[in-house]
């Protein structure tokens, strides 16, 4: 008599390609999240305030902060302002439910395509997965990326088993979706070496990489247009030169120094000459060696406020791409140390939704900073807030900071209008927001819930695991899986180049490694000689 685990899975492998396993699969998603929910109601995400400042002024053919409208790409703040704007808590968390369903409902008819085996490891390891949970549970472009991704890997693994121009330009559709949803999933354009590789003949394969290619880069060239027709800045996203990879060398690695090249020597005249007179800078003592020393996210806003000044709005931060570029060539081994440490971590950092963690505050008044008597600047900065803040940034500066002390400042507008609108948009952002729920929840809960993702095994051991199998196994069509598992990889290799590891940047395409992984262990192997060839080499040359 077989053993209760072998008739479950027997069962759960039986029913999961059928209607009643579609249905299951919806059903448990749903309880999975509403037990979650108990433990997580769903809160602001991050960085939740840009993309809800981003919408209150988006339908304005004039935006009041040209600079935050253009260092946003447009589809996570419509989806979630869009949400918020509902009005209703119920409905916001009933999306985020539904939304959390469909996309383990996706990835796991994904599959399916390879196995039933795979298709039931994938919906249970992800039922399971905690960190994924929490990105449901958060309002942010995490929650919009990972819906996305599942639709983007359904697409890219059907063109890759059953290639067509017509599934290449679709997939081109849904990888601009992507690339507008968060700047650094432009990575995912490196989808159009898919259709090169599988075999076909030559002209095919062009075609099929000219409609991927030419469908992406037609839609991403329609929002650049956009940008120019509204900010005269023909970019799909501004200030790539100002964080790919400055944003990195400066605040991470802190590599960039005068001496670095003729760039930095002349960033850094600008910087003590424009910058270091000014408040807060003067009053807490920051000289020229502090400044690049202790480099910082308030401190980078400032080099961007700072080279639209003195350079121009049209320069597109072309001083401080070079700057970026002498400081990894200056110091290239600390540079690919540090990124590849990060992207480590990108692939063994657990997520977790952090509620129930107490933070600390500083005590009202704060410790003496250096003995000036100065309020101690917060999160370790040289500078209780930026001189200006990039996102007051115009092309005119017709919107500046006025400081009356070394803590106090304001914002001034040369135009009275623009800034009753400013008002009136953060009078919008704030019933936005009030759109959260506000129940009881179980902190007991959420805490158990953080502490269980600890336990859940991270991506590189996926991958790992993946790779073996596959070594061992080669199951039929496996290489499919590796249109997802390449995009997430290059996705996670381009944000760290800019930025520092974030669990929140790879949790969305956790899937992809559970997929690979899922599909060399449990998919289908090849029963005949005319299978393994038609299958295990796509790459194989056609004439």
């Amino acid at each position: 008599m077989r053993s209760w685990p072998a008739r479950v899975w027997t069962w759960s492998t039986t029913i999961v390609g059928t209607r009643q396993g579609t249905m299951l699969v919806v059903a448990a998603a749903l309880v999975v999240w509403a037990v979650e929910a108990v433990g997580w109601p769903t809160a602001p995400g991050r960085d939740l305030e840009a993309y809800v400042a981003v919408y209150a002024d988006f339908w304005a053919t004039d935006g009041v902060f040209p600079w935050e409208m253009l260092s946003r790409t447009p589809v996570a703040p419509l989806v979630v302002g869009g949400l918020l704007d509902v009005g209703s808590p119920l409905i916001v968390e009933l999306a985020a439910a539904f939304l959390f369903a469909g996309a383990v409902l996706l990835h796991t008819r994904t599959a399916l395509l390879f196995g039933r085996g795979p298709a039931v490891l994938v919906a249970v390891a992800l039922l399971a997965y905690p960190g994924y949970g929490v990105v449901f549970h958060e309002l942010a472009s995490e929650i919009v990326f990972a819906a996305g991704f599942a639709v983007w890997t359904a697409l890219a693994v059907r063109a890759a088993l059953l290639p067509s121009v017509l599934r290449f330009g679709v997939l081109g559709v849904a990888t601009a979706g992507l690339a507008l949803t968060r700047p650094s999933n432009q990575a995912f354009l490196v989808a159009a070496l898919l259709p090169l590789a599988l075999a076909a003949p030559w002209r095919l394969r062009l075609a099929r990489a000219l409609a991927f290619t030419g469908v992406a880069v037609a839609l991403l060239g329609a929002w650049a247009a956009t940008n120019l027709w509204r900010y005269d800045d023909f970019a799909v996203v501004r200030g790539g030169q100002a964080s790919l990879p400055l944003f990195r060398t400066f605040t991470v690695d802190r590599i960039v120094r005068p001496d670095n090249g003729p760039a930095s020597r002349e960033l850094a005249a600008v910087v003590a000459r424009e910058l270091l007179p000014e408040e807060p800078y003067r009053s807490y003592g920051v000289n020229l060696e502090t400044f690049f020393a202790r480099g910082s996210p308030r401190l980078h806003e400032d080099l961007i406020v700072l080279s639209d000044r003195v350079y121009g709005w049209d320069s597109d931060y072309a001083i401080l791409g070079r700057v970026a570029r002498e400081s990894v060539r200056a110091h290239p081994w600390i540079f690919t140390r540090n990124v590849l440490r990060d992207f480590w971590k990108e692939l063994s950092k657990p997520l977790f939704a952090g509620r129930g963690a107490e933070t600390a505050e500083p005590a009202a008044g704060g410790a003496a900073a250096r003995g000036t008597g100065l309020p101690e600047p917060t999160e370790g900065e040289v500078v209780p807030s930026e001189h200006q803040s990039a996102q007051n940034s115009t092309p005119d500066g017709s919107i500046r900071e006025v400081w009356s002390s070394p803590t106090e400042h304001v914002i001034e507008f040369d135009d009275p209008a623009r800034r009753a609108r400013w008002l009136a948009n953060d009078r919008r952002e704030a019933e936005l927001v009030a759109a959260f729920p506000d129940r009881w929840s179980s902190a007991w809960l959420g805490l158990q819930l953080d502490r269980s993702s600890k336990l859940y095994p991270p991506l590189w051991a996926w991958l790992v695991l993946g790779c073996v199998a596959v070594a061992l196994r080669r199951p039929r069509a496996w290489w499919a899986t590796l249109a997802p598992l390449g995009g997430a990889l290059a996705m996670l290799l381009v944000t760290v180049l800019a930025v520092y590891a974030e669990p929140a940047y790879a949790v969305p395409v956790g899937p992809a490694f559970v997929l690979f992984a899922a599909v060399a262990l449990l998919g289908e192997r090849d029963t005949t000689r005319t299978t393994r060839s038609a299958t295990s080499s796509p790459f194989r040359t056609t004439r």
